[in-house]
């Protein structure tokens, strides 16, 4: 009787395949693969690159629903799986007027299951008084997928691998450490470059074919036109890593204290991380003047040549802005990284980590509670708490009044405090108290300071806004009051911003500095 020896080369494989198998089950989770394998994927790509053509890449809701209002019957062709209870089956004749179906989904439930879906993403820009909508990078990933399987074209080009093998041959130049070896490479390039002159002074021009000149002008226009479709993908990797290093702030273990020291130094986090850094370079190399200005030429003198009048209209039109349509959304990009920077700042700054992370301890050990008596009290006993039932005012429509989102309204009206005397005891446990930033506060100071020889607290706020909201004032008092020289019989009025974005304000003695403040 024989035994079968466990052949260890099978079980690497099976393994292996085990893995990639529960690699792609997590990927069929994603919003890409779900749009491509959705019943409707034909009619949900074909209206949303309708609905976003180039120069279109953000719209406003109502022109987004009237958009996808205007292809409704071709939704209502066939029932979605995904959601057998809408009765998609709708003919184009049982829509009524305002595109909305008595038998399917309106435009607009259509446009608020695709933001669920992840083919979609909302934004909230300061600039429009309605929310606005874009494909999210999944949907450019569907439909860039789907283009290729349409245009054909193979991408084992000769000019491809040319460009392949380019990158190759540079990267070992550039990273060459044997100064040997690069003198004989660069002795090489230049022999190369003499013949090449001498046979150009002997009248011999030897161009490449004009098929292989388009094959290779149209791979580089793909690789120029894949270079948009990443900036989405930027924003939502910069909104993952300033996800992830709040988790790490509010996390009891691990780096919190160090990634505290950090941003209270004013580091970047944001623009040190991998995408940071990437994004950062590009951009970079993007806004150099002396580089877009010398591509740009390059970019003409090839519009110039025979060969790319065999390229399509919409080709050459790519071609001819293929760095102007990168700034805009390339600006876009870096706003989003400031604007996240800066959140991130306010977050650690305002110490209202604080106060989520004693939130967060107090979920967990309400959650650690619940998971320990789950095997003992059963679902059904009856809990001693009693909850009141929520009530609502109901009135008619007709009473509501319409709001005119133009109309700034009336201002609030200001709410008075009587006033009250701080002692320099009373400030001083106030600063030692909330941690108020007093050595920034104090290079404040000496900097509007030394511009004009001497400068009062309202002068200081003016030029440098109280980043701590009153905490920053009780600070530059505290300052004041033993820096400062006080004007006797004479007040000033504070202002500044909280950070819940109400203005106030405040009657103070008038103190001007008229020396620097040393650092302590």
């Amino acid at each position: 009787m024989t035994t079968t020896e466990p052949n260890r080369w099978t079980d690497r494989r099976t393994d292996a395949v085990s893995a990639r198998k529960e690699t792609y089950e997590q990927l069929r989770r994603a919003s890409t693969w779900r749009l491509l394998a959705a019943t409707k994927a034909p009619a949900v790509l074909a209206i949303l690159q309708a609905t976003f053509p180039a120069g279109d890449r953000r719209l406003p809701r109502s022109e987004l629903v009237a958009r996808v209002g205007a292809h409704l019957p071709l939704l209502h062709d066939d029932r979605d799986e995904a959601a057998p209870d809408d009765h998609d089956d709708a003919a184009p004749e049982d829509l009524d007027p305002s595109g909305e179906g008595r038998g399917g989904r309106s435009a607009a439930e259509y446009v608020d299951g695709w933001v669920r879906e992840g083919y979609l993403t909302r934004r909230d820009d300061p600039q429009h008084t309605e929310t606005t909508f874009e494909p999210s990078p999944a949907t450019i990933d569907a439909i860039q997928f789907i283009a290729s399987l349409e245009e054909h074209r193979p991408t084992t080009t000769q000019s491809r691998l040319q460009l392949v093998v380019q990158q190759f041959e540079r990267l070992a130049q550039e990273t060459e450490t044997d100064r040997d070896v690069r003198l004989a490479d660069l002795q090489r390039r230049r022999e190369r470059i003499e013949a090449e002159i001498r046979d150009l002074a002997e009248g011999e021009l030897m161009l490449p074919s004009p098929e292989a000149s388009t094959d290779k002008l149209r791979d580089i226009l793909q690789i120029a036109t894949e270079l948009s479709g990443d900036f989405l993908q930027y924003r939502e990797d910069l909104r993952a890593v300033d996800l992830h290093l709040r988790e790490q702030i509010l996390s009891p273990e691990g780096s919190r204290g160090e990634i505290l020291e950090q941003l209270l130094a004013g580091d970047d986090l944001l623009g040190q991380s991998s995408v940071g850094r990437t994004f950062t370079a590009f951009f970079r190399m993007l806004n150099d003047p002396a580089q877009t200005r010398t591509t740009q030429e390059l970019v003409d003198r090839l519009l110039e040549r025979d060969f790319a009048r065999s390229l399509g209209r919409d080709e050459r039109e790519k071609l001819a802005g293929v760095f102007s349509d990168l700034y805009e959304p390339a600006q876009e990009v870096l706003d989003v990284k400031t604007e996240l920077y800066r959140s991130l700042a306010r977050f650690v700054r305002s110490q209202d980590f604080r106060q989520h992370r004693v939130l967060l301890e107090t979920l967990q050990e309400a959650q650690g509670l619940a998971l320990a008596q789950k095997d003992e009290v059963p679902t059904r006993t009856p809990f001693p708490l009693e909850l009141d039932l929520s009530r609502v005012l109901l009135s008619s429509v007709s009473q509501h009044r319409l709001k005119d989102p133009t109309d700034p309204g009336a201002p609030a009206e200001a709410e008075v405090h009587d006033a009250t005397a701080l002692s320099i005891e009373v400030l001083q446990d106030l600063v030692r108290t909330h941690d108020i930033d007093i050595v920034g506060l104090t290079t404040d100071i000496n900097e509007v300071r030394g511009r004009s020889g001497q400068a009062s607290l309202g002068d200081v706020l003016r030029e440098r806004p109280a980043e701590q909201g009153l905490a920053s004032v009780i600070g530059l008092m505290f300052l004041a009051t033993n820096h400062a020289r006080e004007r006797e019989g004479s007040t000033e009025v504070l202002s500044w911003r909280e950070l819940d974005g109400n203005d106030y304000a405040a009657k103070v003695p008038a103190f001007y500095f008229l020396e620097d403040v040393p650092l302590e």
